[in-house]
């Protein structure tokens, strides 16, 4: 890929940051992220199957108003465990071989201080909030 990995939150500071990326050429993914709870516990009933399912659409929901703006970038929604977000994130972008993170709207897609600090410190790559 070669480029940046963008979480994004479909808010105005979102899309401006979209647009202002895509204006400048650079390669994008733009992940909308859609946290998860673990189905494979014998705890987990059909209330953690509908939750997931909900939070995929809401993503997906996110990614085509995303689409407007980057016509020309990869689109995906990142299933992101509830208690592992930063880990998720670190691992996708590594496997995609990304240059940077940028963070569309860290407030936006749910990401706190704390989770930002921690994507800063695990990332190989530079993040920008």
């Amino acid at each position: 890929m070669a480029g940046a990995f963008v979480i994004y939150a479909a808010t105005p500071r979102g899309d401006a940051v979209l647009r202002d990326l895509t204006r400048i050429g650079t390669p994008l993914t733009v992940v909308s992220l859609a946290r998860v709870e673990p189905t494979n516990r014998p705890c987990c009933d059909t209330r953690s199957v509908f939750w997931n399912g909900v939070q995929r659409e809401l993503a997906e929901a996110e990614l085509a108003r995303a689409r407007l703006t980057a016509e020309e970038a990869t689109l995906a929604v990142l299933p992101v465990p509830v208690l592992r977000t930063v880990e998720a994130i670190v691992r996708r972008a590594a496997a995609l071989g990304a240059e940077r993170i940028v963070l569309a709207d860290a407030r936006g897609s749910g990401l706190g201080r704390r989770a930002v600090r921690r994507l800063r410190r695990r990332s190989a790559v530079p993040v920008e909030a």
